[in-house]
Parts: C-alpha cells; structure tokens; sequence
C-alpha cells in the first residue's frame, strides 16, 4: 500500500500547503479502500468517494450533499454504490492506511504505551438484525448504538489511531479487545503498557490484556472489600481479587491513590481513587495516576474524530464502520500535516501551527475546494410570489 502525493509533501514539501493539495491528500487515502461498483455503471469511485469527503468534512448525510450539487450523482446511485463496500476487505484496508500513517511520524526503535478504549455512536431506527448493535445508557434519545474499539498511543503530544475495530453484538469486550491488540501488535514498535478505562475491570478481558502487557485501568467499586481498601484517608499500595473462585480469577497490585479536591470542578473533601497496576508494583500511587492520567488525551481525538464523522440513517453497519473509518482517516492525516509539515522545528520540539486547526482549517479547506469541484448551489429558485395575497403578517 502506497501513498505517493502524501510521502512527496512528508518528504519535500512546497512553501505552502494548499486546500487543493488537501483535498487531493484526502482522496488519495479514500481510494485505497476497494469498493466494487455496479457492474455497467459509468462511474467511478471517486466520484463517489467525493461525494463522502463532502459529507464528512461538513457532518453532513450524502443525501445532504447530492441534494445541493448540480455536478453529483443522486442519492440513490451513492448508496448503491456504498453497499457493495465488503467489510473486511474495507476494515483492513482503513486499518493499513492509518498503520501507514501513524508509522510516517513514530520512531520505530522507542516503547510505546498503548490506550484501548470504547466507543459507543448512537443509532435511531430499526436495525435490519437485532444482533448488530448495542445497548448504552440512554444518549441522544436512544439506548441503542453501535460499538467499536479503538487503539491510540501517544506521541509528541499527538493521539494518533493505531487501530479500529467494529464490536458486534454478540461480541465480548475480550474478543474485541483480542482482535485490536492482533492489528497493534503487527507494528514494529515494542509495546510497554496498556491503559484503559473502567471497562478493562472484568476477569475475562484483564487476562487477554496481560497476554500482551501489563494493563493499568481504574476500578470499579461494587465489592465490600475493595470499598473498604478505598475508604481509607492515605494513598498506599495493596492488592485485591476479581472473579474469586470462578474461572477467570485475577489478583491484581491494587494502588489507592488519595486526593483532596479543594474546589476543584465544584467538589472538596477526600477522593480515593484505586487502578489496578499491573508492572507498576514498585511506584507509588500517585505515580502510577500519573501514568493513567496521559489516557484522557485520547478525548480530545473523539472530539476531532466527530467533527468528521457524516451522517446517515442506513441501517448499514458496513456503511456505518466504513464513516467512521473516514473520520478517523481524516483526523490521522491532519496530524500528520500538522507535525511533519507545518510544525516549526526548534530545541526542545516542534512548535504545532495555532491557525491550522482541524476543522476550521483542515476540513474548511476539504470542502471549499469540494464546493467548486462538486457544483455547490450558490442560489435557490423562489416561487416568485412570496406570501399570499391579503396574508395578515406583522412586517407593517
């Protein structure tokens, strides 16, 4: 797999990087992904690859975007199209795109300390097979979503996208975990430690953790002796057993890390937090909260990520991965951009562009370069009439 214009820009780039050669870098990933067509249609997949770009980089449905362009194929013919994407071959294909991404700007030689994470996109309909999602606390309106779990590490301050995988409903948090940890672990970096968050906290998934690294991940707090170990008014290592006498049993080093919270977000008093530290055994508490604390950054990558995320209401999951897929694309290429090509090398660490900002900038510039190209309506036609005649309004 190969992406010529993106290592020309890498590699030597011109004075300025403009929104064209933005939206070219785009589509050059967008193609990679194989969709077979229709059979005897005289399209091709850029045109339709376009049509997505455009709906992404404005969070917009295509129906949202072939409505208001002249120079577009319909809806229908879209979709059409986007229902022959295979999911595997399309799922692997995202998943070397962004591995070729993330590997432009990682030093191969260094650990790296990975963040696996859950993430729930809510779905509102009726899916064509109850087994294809799954069930969150009530958001948007619904309890139905769709899962995926997602691998990140963080590097020069950047939450780069190692890995994505769909969570289907009858899959276990452990093979989802499985079959991501399988994608990271075919990168030629050694991998030093996991963090993760609440979810980690179950016998089962806690075992297909450590058969890669030591995991760090919080507590969840529902037994009487963990309650009791976190009551206490002084930070201190321990250790504690999760699924005692059952199959998958773990005793885990637990660290109790207490806090006082002095106003902080409205709250004050002791807070006891406790994180099962698995190769941290030797660091103190607030140490090892430290280490954990580097995860929350993978939030600011959600934030990016929704930004270019199109909407749609197919009952598609296939259609449905293949948008997040984009998002993500999307926000791994700006990274890249902004570190390898704008940031400002100095002592110390590159100096990250303040202007060139992911949506603003980066996907502002995707679409006007796309309004042009796709024949963006620059005006309506009225009926000529306006209100009805003898119509009581209040304009005087």
């Amino acid at each position: 797999m190969r992406l010529p214009k993106l290592k020309r820009i890498l590699t030597d780039p011109d004075e300025f990087l403009s929104n064209g050669q933005l939206k070219s870098l785009s589509m050059e990933l967008l193609e990679l992904i194989p969709m077979e067509g229709i059979e005897g249609s005289g399209l091709d997949s850029e045109e339709i690859m376009e049509v997505v770009l455009r709906a992404a980089v404005d969070t917009t449905s295509v129906n949202g975007v072939t409505t208001n362009t002249t120079d577009t194929p319909n809806r229908k013919t879209v979709m059409d199209w986007l229902h022959t994407l295979e999911k595997n071959a399309m799922l692997d294909a995202v998943n070397d795109i962004l591995a070729l991404m993330a590997m432009a700007v990682l030093d191969r030689d260094r650990s790296r300390t990975i963040c696996l994470d859950f993430m729930d996109n809510p779905f509102h309909g009726d899916p064509e097979d109850e087994t294809k999602f799954r069930r969150m606390q009530a958001r948007d309106g619904t309890t139905k979503c769709h899962r995926y779990c997602t691998a990140f590490v963080i590097a020069q301050g950047k939450p780069l996208t190692l890995a994505v995988e769909p969570v289907a409903g009858e899959d276990s948090k452990a093979d989802a975990v499985e079959r991501v940890l399988a994608r990271v672990e075919t990168y030629p970096f050694e991998i030093e430690q996991i963090l993760m968050d609440r979810a980690a906290f179950a016998g089962e998934l806690i075992g297909v953790l450590r058969k890669t690294v030591p995991p760090v991940f919080p507590v969840k707090t529902g037994k009487d002796s963990l309650r009791k170990k976190l009551s206490a008014t002084a930070s201190h290592m321990t250790e504690e057993t999760i699924c005692e006498g059952k199959e998958h049993e773990q005793t885990y080093p637990l660290a109790v890390n207490v806090t006082y919270q002095n106003g902080d977000r409205g709250k004050s008093g002791v807070k006891a937090t406790g994180y099962a530290a698995y190769g941290l055994e030797d660091r103190t508490p607030a140490q090892v909260a430290a280490i954990y604390d580097k995860r929350s950054r993978i939030e600011k990558s959600y934030e990016k990520f929704r930004e270019a995320r199109a909407l749609t209401t197919t009952p598609s999951t296939t259609i449905r991965l293949f948008y997040v897929g984009v998002g993500f694309l999307l926000e791994q290429l700006w990274l890249v951009l902004q570190w390898a090509v704008l940031a400002q090398p100095r002592r110390g660490g590159r100096a990250l562009p303040v202007a060139f900002t992911f949506g603003d900038a980066f996907l502002h510039g995707i679409e006007q370069v796309l309004d042009d190209e796709l024949g963006w309506k620059k005006k309506h036609r009225t009926n000529g009439q306006g209100l009805p005649p003898g119509y009581v309004h209040g304009l005087g």
